[in-house]
């Protein structure tokens, strides 16, 4: 019979003082362990660099450089406003 009741086949009306408490000592370890996990996961710095991430992935191909559908959209964007300024201002000139 082991000493572990969290992995052995020993029941709890069965278990020894020594093993129930060996029992809580291992349960509350995995709860430790959850805790720091979960506290990591929510930190502010670990949530800002995940959003960075997410954006640059959108943004910038694996080898650093752009992605060609950004550029297009980007250089679509600046053709679209320069034709909405030009048209604009043709239609101001002629009263």
């Amino acid at each position: 019979m082991t000493d572990n009741v969290y992995t052995s086949d020993v029941t709890v009306d069965q278990a020894t003082t020594a093993q129930l408490a060996e029992s809580i000592r291992l349960r509350e370890e995995r709860i430790a362990d959850n805790i720091d996990e979960l506290i990591g996961r929510i930190h502010p710095r670990v949530l800002v660099t995940r959003a960075v991430n997410k954006a640059k992935s959108g943004v910038v191909e694996e080898d650093g450089s752009p992605k060609p559908e950004v550029l297009a959209l980007g250089a679509g964007t600046v053709l679209g406003v320069a034709a909405l300024v030009v048209g604009l201002s043709g239609r101001n000139k002629r009263g």
